[in-house]
């Protein structure tokens, strides 16, 4: 596993997976380094609120999927037709 890194010494790369400790938090999250933020399921912290990060897998070399509606899951069938 890689090294944990200072963001004042260093960025992840564009799309790379990364663990990253927000300021005063004392768990870290896991999330994608994207628009010079760290993204995580439940939020979106920019680098001044990042104090150490890790990578934790390269970035994929096709954009991830479109979000899908849970309607398109749910696996419903249409009765009107």
């Amino acid at each position: 596993m890689s090294p944990w890194i200072d963001t004042r010494q260093s960025l992840p790369t564009e799309h790379e997976y990364v663990r990253f400790l927000v300021v005063g938090h004392s768990r870290y999250l896991m999330g994608v380094y994207e628009n010079h933020h760290f993204r995580s399921r439940w939020g979106a912290y920019d680098e001044a609120q990042v104090k150490i990060w890790r990578k934790m897998g390269d970035a994929p070399h096709e954009p991830a999927p479109l979000r899908t509606s849970p309607e398109q899951h749910s696996g419903a069938v249409d009765a009107r037709g």
